[in-house]
């Protein structure tokens, strides 16, 4: 049987925020349904994945994230969006790299919204490991 520090490693998934803000804004269009998104996040989480079979979790959850998160919501916002389609997909670790790193109150608004736990997995506070509860 495997100690739960090695599932947790095992079943961590990662995600490049820097990779996402990229993407963002390469094909970016600002749709009616991202106006919706923005105003009403309730809008954001009403669907579960049905992304193209074959790819990792860490595949599947940067396509949703095109969907759901937006360049025109604050960073910690769409932390907090991530981290609640993460739990809808069922991941329960995830590692997120960030071109820098997030304050103090960002990071707690952070997880008193989602009930996870932060901590960092480097010096520089850019890359945040993440325990969904």
């Amino acid at each position: 049987m495997k100690a739960y520090s090695e599932i947790v490693d095992s079943e961590k998934v990662v995600f490049d925020y820097t990779s996402f803000l990229s993407a963002s804004c390469q094909q970016h269009h600002l749709t009616f349904m991202d106006a919706l998104k923005s105003m009403i996040p309730a809008f954001e989480m009403s669907w579960k994945s049905s992304g193209p079979s074959g790819l990792s979790d860490s595949e599947k959850l940067q396509l949703q994230a095109l969907k759901v998160l937006s360049t025109s919501v604050s960073d910690a916002n769409n932390v907090i969006r991530l981290l609640r389609l993460a739990r809808t997909e069922g991941i329960v670790c995830l590692l997120i790299t960030m071109p820098y790193a997030l304050d103090y109150d960002q990071l707690e608004m952070i997880t008193d919204k989602t009930d996870c736990e932060i901590t960092f997995e480097d010096d520089n506070g850019e890359v945040l490991s993440i325990c969904i509860h």
